[in-house]
């Protein structure tokens, strides 16, 4: 009982220590002065980075992890869908998009009075597969991206076949990007 009794005013000492220092912090005056503010230039709209815009594609090899990569997709409506993936998910990927490089640039498929659409992905991966609408000379380029965190389809523009100029879709970038991150991995494996 007496041992209680110590322990209580024990603690109730330390309370009332406590709530005096913390009362005594409070009323402190402040050492240091407040600095004048800053004067703010106006900014030079020209000076500016702006974020891309419209749909966009990344590829890179995560940094110390051996054959990972991490793929960002947008849309150009500011919905992005992002995942990584295995070196042979991205062989994949490539052989994929080379197939639909090749068959944009054919006559296969082409619909004359509406657009044609053909899908193409690898039967046992489907995280990344691209779809092709063909019509005319037309050929216009979908990717879509399937991970955990969601799904999403992006334009990625068009070429027209049998045409003089060098064509430059978003998917042709996308081609060079998968390559140029395999290529770059090389090394760390």
């Amino acid at each position: 009982m007496q041992t209680k009794l110590v322990i209580r005013t024990a603690a109730l000492g330390i309370l009332f220590l406590f709530f005096a220092v913390c009362a005594r912090a409070q009323d402190a005056p402040k050492k240091y002065q407040q600095k004048p503010p800053i004067q703010e230039e106006p900014l030079d709209q020209k000076r500016l980075m702006r974020p891309p815009s419209g749909p966009g594609f990344y590829i890179a090899a995560v940094a110390g992890s051996k054959g990972i990569f991490s793929i960002l997709l947008g849309d150009g409506s500011g919905n992005t869908v992002a995942g990584t993936f295995t070196l042979q998910q991205v062989e994949i990927f490539e052989a994929v998009l080379d197939a639909a490089k090749v068959f944009a640039f054919s006559d296969e498929k082409v619909g004359s009075s509406s657009p044609i659409i053909t899908r193409l992905m690898d039967q046992h991966e489907w995280s990344l597969f691209v779809d092709v609408s063909k019509m005319g000379k037309q050929s216009k380029f979908y990717i879509s991206l399937i991970t955990p965190q969601g799904r999403l389809t992006a334009p990625a523009g068009e070429i027209t076949r049998d045409s003089k100029t060098e064509p430059s879709a978003l998917f042709l970038d996308v081609v060079g990007k998968v390559q140029e991150a395999k290529a770059a991995a090389k090394p760390l494996q």
